[in-house]
Parts: structure tokens; sequence; C-alpha cells
């Protein structure tokens, strides 16, 4: 007879999570965080683009470049006539308020830079934490796969002993021994998702992962902010209000460009032959006459105001829409967790351990046996899933997260 007290000492030890017999180095996501946000082309660029909006600046409130002329009079180059020249200077005027615009919209699109930039840092950082989050899935899957057959396995060792003794059929073991080639299949599919995912990393780390065991925690329970937070101070709202305000200085500067334009000159003229008339002053002045290109340019200037207000307000509704959204996922995931660990994963396991005792003894089916693995598996599987799902909803969450909380909390 087979002996069942060993048999239950062997089915404890597959039951319980694998532990690997020589540590791997292990690879954080803070590591990769942090590797992404100095490596990663895309952010490195967009750091640029701060960059540029600040060289941008520098020359935004000075005047236009003066136009300096000169002139000579060839005939006058040849014979006892002194030279004839004429050399002037002209300098546009800007009016005062026309510059401080022209700076203030330059300024505004420097800030807009920046807080593009602080937002592309925070979805590069959500992005990775779910890449992260999506091959220790890959890791634990592979591993519960192996678990999963130690315990096909076992019913394989099961049956044949029962067949030994005429309680089974060669059918029986022969239908356990299929089972174990689907599962050698299904290995395949999950060590090429596994590749799939490692790859996909390239554009965000500049490289592939290396072999290593990664570590995912569960994150803590933390309140989150209201539904109804009103002021965010978030990269997202920040950058709109800047592109607005941008806008807002443009618009000043289109209302100037309506005013006349007044040119100051200065020159000198040796062909008059009276030499109190050879220096000269003079003032210009452009006086637009329709005036329709000025118009025409206010106008849009102000359409773009609008419209800047208008994506502001909706990237506000957006981003609330946003937050509630990870917020129903977080809850939602830590309440099908604790279902899972007080409740489904140890009513399963009974199942299991049932199923395998009563197919030691002649009284349970070794079809219910292997769709009892299955589910044990999936369970697990399950549970894994919801810790993936959790930890990249939080990872969305900080990205989407105030700076600042002006408002009260909610879970």
């Amino acid at each position: 007879m087979i002996n069942l007290n060993g048999l239950k000492a062997v089915i404890s030890v597959f039951i319980v999570f694998s532990i690997p017999a020589f540590a791997e180095p292990s690879e954080t996501v803070d590591e990769w965080v942090a590797e992404a946000l100095a490596n990663n082309a895309s952010l490195s660029a967009q750091r640029v683009a701060i960059e540029a909006a600040q060289a941008e600046v520098e020359g935004s409130d000075t005047w236009a470049d003066p136009v300096v002329k000169y002139g000579i009079a060839p005939e006058t180059l040849e014979g006892s006539n002194t030279v004839g020249h004429r050399f002037e200077v002209s300098q546009k005027l800007p009016w005062p308020d026309q510059l401080s615009a022209s700076r203030g919209a330059s300024e505004a699109g420097v800030r807009a830079a920046r807080q593009d930039t602080l937002w592309q840092s925070r979805k590069l950082t959500a992005s990775v934490k779910q890449a992260y989050a999506r091959l220790w899935y890959s890791e634990r899957a592979i591993e519960l796969h192996h678990e999963t057959r130690a315990l096909v396995e076992q019913l394989v060792d099961i049956t044949q002993q029962r067949l030994e003794y005429g309680q089974a059929t060669q059918s029986e073991l022969l239908r356990a021994e299929a089972e174990l080639d689907a599962l050698d299949a299904q290995l395949v599919e999950l060590q090429a998702d596994q590749a799939r995912l490692s790859v996909s990393l390239i554009p965000m780390l500049g490289r592939r992962p290396q072999s290593s065991e990664l570590v995912l925690h569960m994150p803590a329970r933390t309140p989150m902010v209201a539904d109804t937070l009103t002021g965010t101070q978030h990269p997202l709202i920040q950058a709109a209000e800047a592109r607005t305000a941008e806008a807002r200085a443009r618009l000043d500067v289109a209302e100037a460009n309506r005013r006349p334009v007044f040119t100051a000159s200065a020159g000198y003229n040796s062909l008059w032959a009276d030499e109190s008339k050879r220096w000269i002053l003079g003032v210009g002045i452009q006086v637009p006459l329709s005036g329709q290109r000025q118009k025409s340019a206010v106008r849009r200037a102000t359409a773009e105001v609008s419209q800047r207000q208008w994506q502001t307000t909706q990237t506000h509704r957006d981003l609330l829409a946003s937050i509630g959204d990870v917020k129903a996922a977080v809850n939602a995931g830590y309440d099908r967790l604790e279902i899972l660990d007080h409740r489904h994963l140890p009513t399963q396991l009974a199942h299991w351990e049932a199923s395998l005792s009563e197919l030691a003894i002649g009284t349970g089916k070794l079809e219910d046996a292997i769709d009892s693995a299955r589910q044990l598996t999936g369970v697990k599987l399950a549970r894994e899933a919801v810790i993936r799902d959790l930890f990249s909803a939080r990872a969305r969450y900080e990205a989407l997260r105030p700076m600042q909380q002006t408002t009260g909390v909610s879970n």
C-alpha cells in the first residue's frame, strides 16, 4: 500500500512557494528608475528643450539691431574735389511694455518646458515601475509553472504506484504524462513572453535587463487625494497655465504692434558744401494705414488665449478623472487581495490536498486532481496578477498626484 504519511510530507514541500537554491543578484525597481531618469533619450531631449527656451529669453527684450548705411559719390574719387560720403545710423524705438510682454512670453515658455520635463519624468518613472511589475509577474508565472509541474509529477508517481497495484489504468497514467507535455509546451510560451518583456525595456533603460531576481514589495494602503480636488499643483496643470500666460503675453505684444513704430536716426553727408548742413538728426514714424494685418494678429492671439484657457480646464478635468480611475483600481486591488489571501487561496489549497489524498486511497479521480492542480496555480497566478496591477496602479497614482496637497484625502 501507499504510505500516506510520507506522501503528505512530500505534498507539503510542493505546495509552498519555491525558494531558489542559490540567490541570484537582484535588481530593484528604484535602481531601474534612477537609471532610466539618467539615460532615457526622450527625457534628455526634453531637458534640452528647457535650455532652448532659456536661450530664447536672453534676447526676447532686446532692441532691434540698428541699421547702418554708407554711401559714396563715385565721381568725386578723382579730381581736386573732396570725396563725397554719406553715413547714417537708424534705430527703431520699441515700446517699453512691448519688450516686457515679449520677455514675459519667453519666460512662460521656460516654465512650460520645465513642467513638461517634470511630467515626462513622472510618466517615465511610472512606466518603468509598470514594466518592472510585468517582468516580475512573468518570473512568478514561470516559477508557479514549475510548481504546477511538480504537482503533476506527483500525480504521475501516484498513478504509477496505483497501476502497479492494479488500482489505476494505463490510460490514466498516459493522461497524467500528457499533462506534463502540455505544461512543457506552455513553458516555452512563458519564456518567450519574458524575453519580449525584457527587450521592451531597452527604450526606457537603454539596455536589456540582466538575468536577476526581481523583488516586488506590496505597496502600503495609504490615503489618496479626494476626487473633489481643486487648485491642483501638478506639472500638467502648471504647464497648461504657463502656456496660457505665454498666449496672454503674445496678445500684449500683438496689441503693442498696433501702435506706430518710431525710428531715430543720425547721419553725416559731406556732399553739402555748407558744413553746417552736413550733420543731420531725424525721426521716422511707421503708421499702419489700414491696420488690417495688426488686427488679424490681435484676433489670432485672442483666440489662442481662449484656446489655452479651455485646454487648461480640460486638462484639470482629465487629471481628476484619471485620479478617480486609479483610486478605484487601487481600492479594488486591495479588496481582491484580501479575499484571495484569506478565503480563496486557503480553500483551493485544501481542495488540492483533499484531491491528492482521495486519489492516493482510490476514492478520487485523476482528472479531478489535475483540475485541482490547475486551479491552485490559477489562484496563485491571480494573486500575483493583483499585486502586479496594484503596484502599477500605485505607480500611475504617484505620477498623477499633486505636488502639494491642498485639500482633504480619501481612501
